[in-house]
């Protein structure tokens, strides 16, 4: 199991993209937007090396039960998005 306390993550808020486009409700705009985040996350040095423990029976949501790295997992959720 991962305990993470005490954790703060920088986002720079300058963006090529509009205020408006950032701000909208489009469900496309916000699932990348969630892609793009977890990729960011998933390069975070304090991740690198992390563990996390699926339990048996997670199939049916399509994780492999057993360890898996924390940074490739959250990269494997991005792809996923998209």
């Amino acid at each position: 199991m991962i305990t993470i306390e005490n954790l703060t993550i920088n986002i720079n808020t300058d963006s090529s993209a509009s205020n408006d486009l950032l701000n909208t409700l489009n469900p496309v705009v916000v699932r990348d937007e969630l892609a793009n985040m977890l990729r960011i996350i998933s390069e975070d040095s304090r991740f690198l090396g992390q563990t996390i423990i699926i339990p048996d029976g997670c199939e049916k949501y399509g994780f492999t039960e057993g360890s898996h790295d924390l940074s490739t997992l959250l990269y494997f959720l991005a792809d996923m998005l998209e």
